[in-house]
């Protein structure tokens, strides 16, 4: 999997807060009932926009 620096999309800053972590969502759609995998969950410091990520992606943490 490629890594790519975190970016809000909204916004483009790169600092965010852990909101939750193994977070699991679920729905329904056509009468469908789904769960996803664990997620972690990152809100944005500057916007507040929330960000979802799988066990595959890779966190670090950089001091500017």
């Amino acid at each position: 999997m490629e890594e790519k620096a975190l970016a809000c999309p909204v916004c483009q800053s790169n600092k965010a807060e852990i909101a939750g972590e193994n977070v699991k969502l679920s729905g329904k759609f056509e009468d469908k009932e789904f769960l996803t995998t664990d997620l972690t969950v990152l809100r944005c410091v500057k916007c507040g926009y929330y960000m979802f990520f799988d066990k595959q992606a890779k966190f670090t943490t950089k001091d500017e």
